[in-house]
């Protein structure tokens, strides 16, 4: 357990599942030399905090949106980075549908990018 994790646990959290998931979570939470329990909230926690991550909205002030806008079109050496990003167009869809799952950036004025 890292030290992100309460020492003091008073809440509960209980599920159904397969027998077959069960014995699969024991050997896995065994490979790693830890108890179910720990297992478990260890994988949940990591999962839990790559999602809020994805999700995450950067809301910028009309200045502050206009001075990233202001960097972004500065020319700068290499973006090969850049262009392989905007290559990945795996999320563009959830964008354009309101379904994202990525960092937003949302200035303060009407009809910005969302």
């Amino acid at each position: 357990m890292d030290s992100s994790q309460s020492n003091t646990r008073s809440s509960r959290l209980s599920m159904r599942i397969a027998p077959e998931a069960l014995d699969e979570i024991r050997e896995a939470a065994s490979a790693q030399q830890q108890d179910v329990t720990s297992f478990v909230l260890g994988a949940a926690m990591e999962r839990a905090r790559i999602i809020r991550l994805e999700t995450r909205v950067l809301a910028l002030a009309p200045a502050e949106f206009a001075r990233f806008m202001a960097a972004v079109a500065r020319e700068s050496g290499d973006n090969s980075s850049l262009a392989e990003l905007m290559r990945d167009t795996r999320g563009w869809r959830a964008l354009a549908t309101g379904r994202a799952r990525g960092p937003r950036i949302i200035s303060g004025y009407p009809g910005a990018w969302r």
